[in-house]
């Protein structure tokens, strides 16, 4: 059986909610309204998940968050690495 940590189903929520609709870019702050996640820990994670590759940000006023590639290309195996 294969135990993963709380902050990585955390990463796996973020990046669902990343993933509809994938064109549209998020702050930190409207990711963690939509996942009820606490913005210092959307925060924590989406800059790791960027460091992976799979989550891209632009800054600026209409800045953001958004997958980096289609979400079918993002593996488990690709998360776990990630965030473990």
């Amino acid at each position: 059986m294969l135990k993963i940590s709380k902050l990585t189903d955390y990463g796996t929520v973020i990046l669902a909610c990343l993933a509809s609709p994938p064109e549209r870019r998020c702050t930190a702050a409207e990711v963690s309204e939509r996942t009820r996640l606490a913005l210092p820990t959307v925060s924590k994670l989406l800059k790791q998940l960027q460091r992976a590759g799979l989550v891209a940000s632009t800054r600026g006023l209409h800045g953001g968050y958004q997958l980096a590639r289609p979400a079918e290309d993002i593996s488990a195996a690709a998360i776990l690495d990630a965030l473990e």
